[in-house]
């Protein structure tokens, strides 16, 4: 899933200030793009890949939960890093309902604006070398494939001249047989 120049980042969370202000903080080194719903958040993933994606955990409607695990069951999200945001229950049992359904990490508010910075850097950082690595082993696959074609196309042209030659076989047993002779 190729990225533009600037790695797409989506901020899901239904409080607009606080789009704004993860936007303002991330906008200068990512293409930011922002939802306010979990349905939303779920019809961007489809058209388009992102290198983070920050989760509110508390939403009208579809919560952060249930946002994660559906984008964990989807090819394309599967692996993306998903950095949970929680301004309620900053507990170990929080922490835990959201790994089990498929987060990378979790801040919790109030949210530190650098921290939010270098944990952003460092998921885009291990996003972009997994996809080059992705697109690597495809391109492997493909070599391999055509390894695969080209060494099968050989030893069946090698058949079809062996099947296609009888009178060089015939002479080919002719001397054999010459050479058996005591």
């Amino acid at each position: 899933m190729l990225q533009p120049a600037k790695p797409r980042v989506l901020i899901v969370d239904d409080h607009p200030t606080n789009r704004l202000a993860y936007t303002t903080l991330l906008e200068p080194s990512y293409s930011v793009v922002a939802a306010e719903t979990g349905q939303q958040a779920l019809e961007l993933t489809l058209r388009d890949g992102y290198a983070v994606i920050l989760l509110d955990v508390r939403m009208p409607g579809m919560d952060g939960f249930e946002v994660a695990e559906l984008l964990r069951k989807r090819e394309r999200t599967s692996h993306t890093p998903i950095v949970f945001l929680s301004a309620f229950d900053q507990t170990a049992e929080q922490a835990k309902k959201g790994y089990q359904v498929g987060a990378t990490d979790f801040l919790f508010s109030p949210i530190d604006g650098e921290l939010l910075k270098f944990k952003v850097a460092t998921y885009v950082q291990i996003y972009l070398r997994n996809e080059s690595l992705r697109l690597q082993l495809h391109q492997l696959q493909d070599s391999l494939r055509a390894l695969q074609e080209d060494i099968g196309d050989t030893i069946s042209e090698q058949v079809h001249r062996r099947i296609n030659a009888p009178e060089r076989q015939v002479e080919e047993f002719k001397r054999e047989l010459g050479s058996l002779k005591v």
